[in-house]
């Protein structure tokens, strides 16, 4: 009874005509009838006769969605930007990486465990396989997402034990420690062959920065962000706002006034409270150092960095032989 008037019908009545087309069944279940009764009350509550069906909208199918490179376009637009994720960034370096490998494939190839298993093989040569699993981590998530949509864009999925399987005992957990002979050899190439002009003199910068690492033991991408107003010489801290940190939460670093991390503060003060501590001999931001990190690493252990795109190679093995990150 709702409002003097009373609303009887058979509950599959209701229920049938409202039900995802080829999904159509009668009520299997008490739980079931339920969840449609609470929608039945919901359509009488709103003013709806129950016993006439609403007309749907029609919903617009995605008709050219036809390649992988397109559908996960779509899920970035459509569902990762929407989602207001911490990790947009990731997000799209891991979409970029299946685009350039499977991004020419037909839509429905993903339900195929062979392609999937045959991208996870060739990416592997390059990356360590946690990389690998990140980044199917991210396929499974769209593909949930393309299967879950009117209609499905999907009719399965690859994953499970007898196709695409992620062996999480796989990765390595790494405890590769710094010896303090490595870090004297760091340290002094440093300042001695990286600080010249053939390496634009960045010897000093890097040095700065590999104590930094050591002494406050934070992410590369958070300690390249601290500015001098960050630290607080009253508490002997560093701030690291939510804001230039992976896990979004503030948190204090502190830091001992007589050690030689305290001397490279002293100096950089100097610059200003917006400079950044670790960043260009002026104070301003450095984005990456990968590369002088990377030669400077290798001139640490007697090797020289080779050019051009037969050498990369031969770097990348040299790399991988030292270990270090």
């Amino acid at each position: 009874m709702w409002r003097g008037r009373r609303y009887r019908m058979p509950a599959n009545d209701f229920a049938i005509p409202r039900m995802e087309p080829g999904k159509q069944r009668p009520i299997q279940s008490m739980e079931e009838a339920r969840d449609w009764e609470r929608i039945f009350i919901d359509e009488v509550k709103a003013g709806r006769d129950p016993s006439q069906q609403q007309p749907k909208a029609d919903r617009v199918i995605d008709r050219h969605i036809t390649t992988v490179s397109a559908f996960l376009d779509a899920y970035f637009e459509r569902c990762v930007k929407p989602a207001g994720l911490r990790s947009v960034a990731s997000v799209r370096s891991q979409i970029g990486v299946l685009k350039e490998h499977l991004g020419d494939l037909a839509l429905s190839g993903l339900e195929d465990p062979d392609e999937v298993n045959r991208f996870k093989a060739e990416y592997g040569e390059d990356v360590e396989i946690a990389s690998v699993h990140r980044v199917l981590e991210r396929l499974r998530a769209a593909m949930n997402w393309g299967i879950a949509q009117t209609p499905p864009l999907f009719t399965k999925s690859p994953f499970h034990r007898f196709g695409v399987r992620l062996n999480k005992k796989a990765e390595v957990i790494r405890d590769r420690r710094v010896s303090r002979e490595e870090e004297k050899r760091l340290l002094d190439a440093a300042l001695g062959v990286m600080n010249t002009a053939a390496h634009r003199h960045v010897g000093e910068m890097l040095h700065n920065r590999i104590v930094g690492a050591l002494e406050l033991c934070c992410r590369r991408g958070e300690m390249l962000l601290i500015q001098n107003k960050r630290v607080n010489w009253d508490t002997c801290q560093i701030g690291i706002p939510g804001a230039t940190a992976k896990d979004r939460e503030n948190r204090r670093i502190p830091f001992n006034p007589k050690d030689r991390l305290a001397a490279i503060l002293e100096r950089r003060a100097t610059l200003g409270p917006d400079a950044f501590v670790f960043g260009s001999a002026s104070g301003e931001r450095q984005p990456t150092i990968q590369t002088a990190w990377e030669t400077l690493k290798m001139l640490a252990n007697g090797i020289e960095r080779r050019l051009g795109k037969e050498g990369e190679e031969w770097n990348r093995q040299q790399l991988q032989r030292i270990d270090l990150r």
